[in-house]
């Protein structure tokens, strides 16, 4: 999420200054505005860059051409620590007319290339036809040292009972939950919490992912314990999940969780039977009054009334849409979804929320 997206426009010089990464506006008035500055001539005048057409200047670079490109890539991985999405097949002026399947090929040998140089991955998140022709983004990520890796926090709050440690217990140790808090056991770091089933202090867990995106998360096979030792030497990004109480009498240590941790971003989680209720407002305010990015969970929609389900999403959105929160709400469906809402979560205006099941994994896998 913390990515530095970029499309295939070329700036008219070859200074520093065209390599930093373009600033996105909040109201852009045209498409190509979303990743070029206002200044830059697209095409330029220069012979080099004006013989390129934007989306095919991957197919066949000639060697100034590739150390600019590569010089480009460096500064975005930079920018964007140590990520970068391109976006290969679409013009610099927010056409999108699409690449051959030769002219995509040799656009990802180059690109693959480039990142191999920079000691990163390459990985297609996704690909579509575009008048019979192929527009693909792709994701470059950085391979990290064994001693250095990019941190994600996120804080995971709701009400009490939402499922909130059942479901950090799923993502991270990758077993399914039985339905009666099987999965939230490992979580709990006292004897009254595995008890109750309430979580009353804060706890964490981290779930790593490798340079190509793939979870290495391997939980022992006798205690089925976490090597957090292991996760951190082979992971390029480390997701931190700050599990926080939902019950209304430990909500100051809720609030210190919240500020003492500092959280990149928020999870508030919703028990779709249950409905927005207790805390859960109280958690999204605490969130907003504290600038954080949220996007909301619906759990629990395996034992969940259709009626019902639909309540809660309505007033969720009524919610997210009033005064106090001024959030564009988007559902995530699919895996394009995914995509979509991940680029675009940096701004503030979005706020993403899926629904999901800790028992039988639906829609689990776009977390």
């Amino acid at each position: 999420m913390c990515a530095a997206i970029v499309t295939n426009f070329m700036p008219d010089s070859l200074s520093s200054e065209n390599l930093q990464s373009p600033t996105t506006p909040d109201m852009p008035e045209k498409a190509a505005s979303l990743f070029a500055p206002d200044d830059v001539d697209l095409f330029g005048k220069d012979h080099i860059l004006a013989k390129n057409c934007c989306k095919t200047r991957f197919v066949n670079p000639n060697e100034e051409m590739y150390e600019h490109l590569l010089k480009q890539l460096e500064h975005r991985l930079k920018d964007g620590h140590s990520e970068a999405i391109y976006e290969v097949g679409q013009g610099g002026d927010g056409t999108e007319d699409g690449l051959s399947e030769e002219e995509m090929t040799k656009s990802l040998e180059t690109i693959k290339g480039m990142a191999d140089t920079l000691n990163a991955d390459v990985v297609v998140l996704r690909e579509r036809q575009v008048n019979n022709k192929i527009v693909q983004e792709l994701l470059i990520r950085g391979r990290a040292e064994e001693e250095d890796f990019l941190e994600v926090r996120v804080a995971v709050v709701g009400n009490v009972d939402a499922g909130k440690s059942t479901l950090l217990g799923v993502l991270t140790h990758g077993e399914l939950d039985n339905g009666r808090g099987f999965a939230r056991q490992r979580l709990f770091r006292h004897k009254h919490e595995m008890e109750s089933g309430r979580t009353s202090s804060v706890g964490n867990d981290i779930l790593g992912f490798n340079s190509q995106g793939k979870v290495v998360n391997k939980p022992d096979s006798h205690g089925g314990n976490l090597d957090w030792v292991r996760i951190c030497e082979e992971s390029s990004k480390v997701i931190t999940f700050i599990d926080l109480a939902g019950h209304e009498k430990y909500l100051k240590t809720t609030v210190f969780g919240m500020t003492g941790h500092v959280p990149d971003f928020g999870m508030l989680m919703i028990g779709s039977n249950a409905g927005i209720i207790g805390m859960t407002k109280e958690h999204l305010g605490l969130a907003l009054a504290l600038n954080v990015p949220i996007f909301v969970v619906v759990t629990k929609i395996d034992m969940c009334p259709p009626n019902v389900l639909q309540d809660t999403l309505k007033l969720l959105l009524r919610i997210l849409k009033s005064p106090g929160c001024r959030k564009i709400p988007v559902l995530v469906n699919s895996q394009d979804d995914v995509v979509t809402s991940a680029t675009n979560f940096s701004s503030e205006r979005y706020s993403m929320f899926d629904m999901c099941c800790a028992v039988n994994y639906s829609n689990a896998g776009h977390l």
